[in-house]
């Protein structure tokens, strides 16, 4: 009892790790467990700690083995009938994964399954982090209306349960602000998504690597509204976040100098902004080739 307790210590002390954007410190820990299998004992935690460690490589753009945790994770929690929640938590993890990699109908079909386990269950908070997952999907299939659909579910059942972390409503937050940019509603956008910055920060610091993402959206707001010189600035602030967290050799980075390079442009750095862009799309394209996926610069996956 004592070691499976310390095993469950070990994870809780990986997932606040992985929720701090430290997933190479929580894959340490969860290898150590995992690798002594529980002393062979809960298969439930044992697949919590693969889904676990599936996220921190899914975050580290390590996709085969994210594939492989998550793969894990299933095979454990599926058959367990009090483990439903985490069996879709894990489905839904895995949606993100082939949304990476450009398998967007995998992922919308995935990602519909873990909702509907969720709805099943009567999971408010559930229902509402898979639709908006899936609106980030139908987002980067330009499928604005089942986006838009997606969303509005998430604020409604976000609205029916107090078990939302800061992290799920910033996910929301940021979702609507990609919307609304893409609709025209710039004011909206811009609130959105300093809410979402504000929550990141609130909850995990003024390094936490999502805040990345919360600043490149509000980069593309602001340049959006003509206001270069903050748009500039947010950009390369999320373009250092996407550095540090997985090198300059990675979707996220190459996508932030892609999307920074749209800025200079539209300011008039039109010789640096080429410079940028025919870099970062040879960079992707090789990438592309190597790994074998098909991300674009919309599929970027909201925590």
């Amino acid at each position: 009892m004592q070691a499976q307790k310390s095993a469950s210590d070990q994870i809780v002390q990986a997932f606040q790790l992985w929720s701090e954007g430290k997933p190479k410190a929580a894959i340490e820990i969860l290898d150590a467990v995992l690798r002594a299998g529980v002393n062979s004992g809960d298969d439930r935690e044992l697949g919590v700690a693969w889904n676990l460690l599936g996220s921190a490589y899914l975050d580290l753009e390590k996709y085969d083995e994210a594939k492989q945790a998550y793969q894990h994770a299933i095979e454990k929690l599926r058959p367990i009938p009090s483990a439903q929640a985490q069996y879709a938590s894990t489905v839904d993890s895995l949606a993100r994964l082939e949304d990476s990699l450009g398998q967007k109908d995998l992922a919308k079909a995935l990602g519909n399954k873990a909702r509907l386990i969720y709805e099943e269950l009567g999971d408010s908070a559930g229902v509402a982090v898979t639709s908006t997952n899936l609106a980030v999907i139908a987002y980067g299939q330009r499928d604005f209306k089942t986006a838009r659909r997606a969303l509005q579910r998430a604020v409604q059942e976000a609205q029916h349960t107090t078990r939302l972390i800061d992290d799920d409503v910033a996910a929301i937050d940021a979702t609507r602000s990609v919307l609304a940019l893409h609709d025209g509603r710039v004011e909206e956008a811009i609130s959105a998504i300093e809410r979402a910055i504000d929550l990141w920060i609130h909850a995990h610091g003024a390094d936490y690597y999502m805040l990345g993402t919360g600043y490149l959206v509000r980069a593309q707001v602001l340049a959006k509204s003509r206001d270069y010189a903050p748009a500039i600035s947010d950009a390369q602030h999320a373009l250092a976040m996407a550095e540090a967290a997985v090198g300059r050799n990675s979707v996220a980075y190459l996508s932030a100098e892609s999307i920074y390079a749209q800025i200079l442009r539209a300011s008039g750095s039109k010789q640096e902004a080429s410079r940028l862009q025919k870099e970062a799309g040879s960079a992707l394209a090789n990438l592309q080739s190597r790994r074998c996926i098909g991300c674009t610069l919309d599929a970027v996956a909201f925590r």
